[in-house]
């Protein structure tokens, strides 16, 4: 699963010396079903808001882009936003996979991201 994934990425970046700070890893579709999408449009904002809290207290921000939704190294609109909070903070933004080809990948190249290629030895611990 996708969290898994997450959570081995944490470990990793962990053991090179990095603190990682993780969005939330609420199952939001399973509440959306559960609570209705009004509820659950207030809590997503919650979500949003405390995951940009993280990302000012960042030196930089790793994009996980793995393949979803038939796309290869995907970068979903809750991504896409809070890439442009850290572009916005002048927050280096590197990106795990290579930019996808979607419809935003203009704005994404846009932001300069540094595309790792899965080599995480490329980040410097300082």
């Amino acid at each position: 699963m996708f969290f898994d994934r997450l959570y081995e990425l944490k470990e990793e970046l962990e053991k090179m010396g990095h603190e990682v700070l993780l969005p939330s890893m609420e199952d939001k579709h399973a509440l959306k079903i559960t609570y209705g999408e009004d509820y659950f449009s207030k809590l997503h904002s919650k979500f949003i808001r405390e995951h940009f809290d993280k990302i000012n207290e960042s030196d930089a921000i790793l994009v996980a882009n793995f393949d979803k939704n038939n796309i290869r190294d995907y970068v979903g609109g809750n991504v896409l936003l809070e890439m442009g909070k850290a572009f916005d903070k002048g927050i280096p933004i590197f990106f795990l996979n290579d930019v996808p080809e979607i419809s935003y990948r203009e704005e994404i190249l846009a932001m300069q991201p540094i595309v790792l290629n899965g080599d995480l030895s490329k980040l410097k611990s300082e």
